[in-house]
C-alpha cells in the first residue's frame, strides 16, 4: 500500500538537453525539428508509468538568473544551445501543458530553485516527491521524502537516487555535495572551486571534516602543503562557489497540488498534437483515462530495474535446436506470406564472416532463431548448417514469399554465400528510415525500435562487450544470442508498417518501393563479384611512391634546417611559425593550425609548404590505397569487395567504403595511377559509361531555361555558350579562358555560390565576379528564377526534392533565430539538392534496369563500380559491342527530361587507360 501522495517534478531543461544528444535527429511532418521533443515526451510518459504519481509539475530556467548577476561568468564557458534546441523548448513547453503538467518558470532563478523549493513545500505538506532530471546538482535536494531518478546511457535507461544510492557513489550525505562541489568547482557551470583542489581531494576532505567551514577551521592539521596552500588562497572562491552551487529552496512560489493532479487533460487535443508532430509510436502509450494513482509500485521501495545482464524479450520467441522444432518453424512458413529476417554472424566484413543464427519473425511478437555456428557450451544443441539449408532455403529462395530486413543488403550477402539465396525482397526498414530523415543519423535498428516503437533494445555491447574485451556472437550462449536475435527481426517485422505510413504521407512511398529497394540485389550482386586489382603493381608502386616520400622528406628537413616529425603538428608549426615566421592562419586549442587549407593559403609563402602538401598528398594515397588495396584482396575470391552504401549520403548518392571509390584522386598523376591497379581479368575488358555534363542537363530542365535547354537541344558545349553569353561573343570566339571562367559559373551557382565564392575560384575581384553573375543572369533569367524559388520553397514547406520526389528536409531555414552562417550553408545545400538528388536517382533507375538485362544471362557482363556519375562493367570480350549499346540506350533513357541525357562510354584493360568510344 502507498502510504502518501506522491509527486513528480520535472526538470524541463535539463530533460530537453537530455532529450536533444541522446536522440537522432527527427523532423516532424511540418519540417520542424522535433527529436528533442519526442525524446522529452518519450521519458515523461515512461517514468510518470514507471512511478504512477498523484501529481506532477514541469519547471524551466526563465534565462539569466541571480547567479550570473552576482558572479558574470557564472555558465560563460558553456557553448550556446543549439538552435534546433532552442526552437523546441516552446514546443516541449506547450506539449507538457497539453499533457495536463503545470509548467513553472520564475524571473532570475534556474528550474533548480523551483525544484528545491517545490520539493522542500511538498516534504512540509506530508508528500513524497520523485525529482526527474539530468542534472546532477540536484542530489543535493535529497531527503528521507525526496529522491531523483536521472538518465544513464539512455533516456529510458535510469538510476533512481535516495540517500542510500548518493552515499555509495559518492561517499557523503546529499546535502554535503554543496561542500564537495564548493572545493572542486564545476567546469559545466564555470564555477572556480578552490584551484588545485581535484574531485578526489574534495571528496576526502569533505567526508573527513563534514563542510567547507569545517576544511578551514582544522586547515593547520592538511599536512599536504600544495592542498593547505591552495585552500588558504581559495578561500573566498570556495565561499562564493557554495553559494553559487546551493540550491534555494525558500522562493515565494505556490505548490498548488489540484492544478498538479495527474491525468486531467483533454486526451483529443493530446492526441491530435502528438499526430502533428508525427508521433505515432506515443499515441498507443496515453493512458486511457484519468490515472488513478496506482498500488503496484511503491516510489521508495526498489524499483524493478531497468536495466538486465539478459536480452530484452518482446514476444514469443523460440530457439529452433531440435528437427521438430525446425518442421514446426517450416510449418509455421508455409502460413504466412511475409517474414522479418536477420541474421547474427562472426563480425561485419560480408564477404568474409561466418553466419552464426538466423533469426525468422512470424508475426508480430512471434519470432524463432535457428543456431548454426555457435562454438556451443556444454548443454547447448544447434542444428547442421545443412539441414538449415535444406528446410529453409526453398523459402527463401520463393519470390512470392515476401521478406522483410533492415540492412538487407548484408544479409542477403551472408545468406547466399552460405547456400541460401534470398528472393522476395520486400521492404528494407534502414532504408524506410533513410529516406524519412536523409541525414542517415538515427537510423540503426534499435533507435528506430526506440522512436517508432517506444521499445528499448539490447544493445549489442550487451552481449559481446566493447573493446579490448570484445567477443563475437558465435561465443555468447544460443539463448542469449537467441533472444536477441528474435527481437531484431521481430522488431523488423513491427517497423514495416509503421514505416510504409509514413513513407505514404510523406510521399515517398513510390521513390522507395521503385528505386531504393529494387537497388538492393543490384548492389548486393556488384560486391559479390568484386573487382580485380593487380597487385604486383600496387607494390612496385608502393616502392616507387616510398622512394618519392622519403626524398621529399630530406628536402623538407633541409628546408627547415634539422630534421622533425612531419606528421606531427606541434613540431610542424613550430618549423612554420616560430622558425621560418609564416603567418599563422587559423589557431586552434592546440595551437596554429596545419592543416590543408592552411597549406594551401601559405604554398606562395616559402617553398616548404608545396613540398608538404605533396608529402601529405602522396602519403596518404599510399596509406588510403597503394598500400591497403593488396590487404582488401579476398583470400577465396581473389578481388576486392567494396561496400556500396545508398545511405552514405543525404541527396541520394551512393558511397563506398572499403575502398572509398569516391575518394581516389583523379586529377593528380599519382592518383590516375592508382586506378591503373584496377583491372579486367584475362578475356574481359572494363567498360565504363559515364553521364555528359548531367547536372547542367538537370538545371536546365528544373529551370526550364529556354536558352540552356536550346543549347542542349543544338548539342553545344554549354560552358562556351554560356561564355559567349556573358563575354556577349560569339560561339566561335569563346577561348580557353573565357570558357573556364564560364564552367565556374556554371557549377558554382548550382552550389549556391556567391560573388566572393567565385571571386576565390577565379582572377576575379569580387566586383568584377559580381558582374559576370549579373550578366549571367541576365541571360539565364529561368535560372535566377529557379534559385529564388528553391530556397522560398525550402523556407516556405521545410524542405525540397528532386525530380522523382526525394527529400532533403532543412528545418533550419524555417527558424528566424538561426545563425546567418548556418541558414546560409543550408540555402545553398537546398539549391544544390534537386540537382544532385535527381543525378542520383537517374543513375540508380539506369542501374535497375540495366541490372535485369544483364539477369538474362546472354551476355558476359557484370557490373562491378559505381563512382560519382560513373558506371563500370566488366565484360568479356566477345560481348563488348552488345554491352557497350545495352549500356548507352539504358543510360540515356532512364528517363525522360526537357533536354537529352547524353553519356559517353569507354573501354580498356584497366580502370587508368581506358579509351573514349
Amino acid at each position: 500500500m502507498k502510504e502518501k501522495p506522491r509527486l513528480m517534478l520535472i526538470d524541463g531543461h535539463a530533460m530537453a538537453y537530455r532529450a536533444y544528444f541522446a536522440t537522432p535527429p527527427l523532423t516532424a511532418p511540418n519540417g520542424e525539428p522535433s527529436n528533442a521533443t519526442f525524446g522529452f515526451a518519450s521519458m515523461l510518459l515512461k517514468v510518470i508509468a514507471e512511478f504512477r504519481p498523484d501529481y506532477v509539475i514541469a519547471t524551466f530556467d526563465s534565462g539569466r538568473t541571480f547567479r550570473h548577476e552576482e558572479y558574470p561568468e557564472y555558465k560563460a564557458t558553456r557553448a550556446k544551445m543549439p538552435d534546433d534546441l532552442r526552437v523546441q523548448v516552446e514546443r516541449i513547453q506547450s506539449l507538457t501543458e497539453t499533457m495536463g503538467i503545470p509548467v513553472k518558470t520564475l524571473e532570475g532563478f534556474e528550474a533548480d530553485d523551483l525544484l528545491g523549493t517545490l520539493s522542500h513545500l511538498a516534504s512540509e505538506k506530508g508528500l513524497e516527491t520523485l525529482i526527474v532530471t539530468g542534472d546532477s546538482d540536484t542530489l543535493q535536494l535529497v531527503t528521507e521524502s525526496v529522491q531523483v531518478v536521472m538518465p544513464r546511457r539512455t533516456m529510458s535507461d535510469t538510476r533512481l537516487y535516495d540517500m542510500a544510492a548518493v552515499r555509495e557513489q559518492y561517499g557523503l550525505d546529499p546535502r554535503q555535495l554543496i561542500e564537495y562541489k564548493a572545493l572542486m568547482g564545476d567546469t559545466s557551470d564555470n564555477i572556480p572551486g578552490v584551484r588545485g583542489v581535484g574531485e578526489k581531494t574534495a571528496r576526502r576532505l569533505i567526508g573527513q571534516y563534514g563542510s567547507v567551514d569545517g576544511v578551514y577551521a582544522h586547515l593547520d592539521e592538511i599536512k599536504e602543503a600544495r592542498y593547505r596552500t591552495a585552500l588558504e588562497k581559495g578561500h573566498e572562491d570556495a565561499l562564493l562557489s557554495r553559494h553559487l552551487v546551493t540550491i534555494v529552496c525558500d522562493l515565494d512560489v505556490d505548490l498548488s497540488l489540484e492544478d498538479a493532479r495527474w491525468g486531467v487533460f483533454d486526451r483529443v487535443q493530446l492526441m491530435d498534437m502528438l499526430r502533428e508532430l508525427g508521433f505515432h509510436s506515443l499515441l498507443d502509450r496515453l493512458p486511457t483515462d484519468a490515472v488513478t494513482p496506482g498500488e503496484q509500485l511503491s516510489l521508495f521501495a526498489t524499483p524493478a530495474s531497468t536495466t538486465s545482464d539478459e536480452p530484452r524479450v518482446f514476444g514469443d520467441y523460440t530457439i529452433v535446436d531440435t528437427p521438430a522444432l525446425l518442421e514446426k518453424l517450416v510449418s509455421r512458413l508455409r502460413e504466412v506470406d511475409l517474414i522479418g529476417l536477420d541474421t547474427e554472424t562472426t563480425g561485419v566484413e560480408h564477404m568474409l564472416c561466418r553466419l552464426v543464427g538466423i533469426s525468422i519473425a512470424t508475426g508480430q511478437g512471434e519470432a524463432w532463431y535457428v543456431p548454426v555456428g555457435h562454438v556451443a557450451a556444454t548443454g547447448e544443441a544447434q542444428l547442421a548448417l545443412d539441414s538449415v539449408t535444406h528446410a529453409l532455403g526453398p523459402f527463401l529462395a520463393d519470390p512470392a514469399k515476401g521478406k522483410v530486413l533492415h540492412n538487407a543488403k548484408f544479409d542477403l550477402i551472408v545468406l547466399e554465400r552460405h547456400g541460401m539465396p534470398v528472393r522476395g525482397l520486400c521492404d528494407d526498414t534502414m532504408l524506410a528510415a533513410w529516406l524519412l530523415s536523409p541525414t542517415g543519423r538515427g537510423i540503426s535498428l534499435r533507435e528506430q525500435a526506440f522512436q517508432r516503437l517506444s521499445i528499448e533494445m539490447t544493445d549489442t555491447s550487451e552481449l559481446i562487450g566493447r573493446g579490448r574485451t570484445q567477443t563475437t556472437m558465435d561465443k555468447v550462449s544460443i539463448n542469449a544470442v537467441g533472444m536477441y536475435a528474435c527481437a531484431d527481426a521481430d522488431m523488423t517485422l513491427r517497423l514495416d508498417s509503421v514505416l510504409h505510413t509514413e513513407l505514404d504521407e510523406r510521399q515517398q512511398g513510390a521513390l522507395y518501393a521503385d528505386v531504393e529497394v529494387p537497388l538492393v540485389p543490384v548492389l548486393k550482386d556488384m560486391e559479390m563479384h568484386g573487382v580485380l586489382v593487380d597487385v604486383p603493381y600496387l607494390k612496385e608502386m608502393s616502392r616507387s611512391v616510398g622512394q618519392q616520400i622519403a626524398e621529399l622528406e630530406r628536402g623538407i628537413h633541409a628546408l627547415a634546417g634539422h630534421p622533425f616529425n612531419l606528421n606531427s603538428p606541434k613540431q610542424l608549426g613550430e618549423v612554420l611559425f616560430q622558425e621560418l615566421n609564416l603567418p599563422v592562419v587559423r589557431r586552434t586549442k592546440s595551437g596554429p593550425s596545419t592543416d590543408a587549407a592552411v597549406l594551401d593559403q601559405l604554398k606562395d609563402a616559402h617553398p616548404i609548404v608545396a613540398q608538404l602538401l605533396e608529402f601529405r598528398g602522396l602519403d596518404k594515397l599510399r596509406g588510403t590505397y597503394i598500400d591497403t588495396l593488396p590487404r582488401l584482396v579476398n583470400p577465396h575470391t581473389g578481388r576486392v569487395h567494396t561496400s556500396f552504401h545508398q545511405t552514405g549520403t543525404s541527396t541520394g548518392r551512393l558511397s563506398s567504403s572499403d575502398p572509398n571509390l569516391q575518394n581516389i584522386p583523379v586529377r593528380d598523376e599519382m592518383g590516375r595511377h592508382v586506378r591503373r591497379a584496377f583491372v579486367a581479368p584475362p578475356g574481359h575488358q572494363l567498360l565504363g559509361c559515364d553521364y555528359s555534363q548531367v547536372e547542367l542537363r538537370l538545371l536546365a530542365h528544373v529551370s526550364e531555361d529556354p536558352e540552356m535547354i536550346a543549347a542542349f537541344e543544338r548539342g553545344e558545349d554549354v560552358h562556351a555558350t554560356t561564355a559567349a553569353a556573358i563575354y556577349n561573343l560569339p560561339l566561335s570566339e569563346v577561348g580557353y579562358e573565357q570558357r573556364s571562367l564560364a564552367k565556374a559559373i556554371n557549377f558554382g551557382l548550382m552550389y549556391g555560390m556567391s560573388s566572393f565564392g567565385l571571386a576565390s575560384r577565379t582572377n576575379l575581384t569580387p566586383e568584377q565576379a559580381a558582374e559576370f553573375i549579373k550578366a549571367y543572369f541576365s541571360r539565364f533569367a529561368g535560372v535566377r528564377k529557379y534559385l529564388d524559388e528553391t530556397i522560398a520553397l525550402a523556407r516556405r514547406q521545410g524542405y525540397v526534392e528532386t525530380i522523382m520526389g526525394r527529400r532533403r528536409y532543412f528545418p533550419e531555414l524555417a527558424q528566424r533565430s538561426v545563425n546567418p552562417a548556418v541558414r546560409n550553408a543550408a540555402e545553398r545545400a537546398a539549391v544544390n539538392m534537386p540537382i544532385q538528388g535527381s543525378a542520383a536517382d537517374i543513375l540508380k533507375v539506369a542501374m535497375i534496369r540495366l541490372y535485369r538485362e544483364l539477369r538474362s544471362g546472354k551476355l558476359d557482363a557484370h557490373m562491378i563500380l559505381q563512382v560519382h556519375d560513373e558506371l563500370v562493367l566488366e565484360v568479356a570480350d566477345d560481348d563488348v559491342d552488345e554491352a557497350r549499346a545495352l549500356l548507352v540506350e539504358t543510360m540515356s533513357h532512364a528517363v525522360d527530361l526537357r533536354v537529352p541525357l547524353q553519356v559517353e562510354v569507354s573501354i580498356g584493360r584497366n580502370w587508368m587507360e581506358m579509351k573514349q568510344l
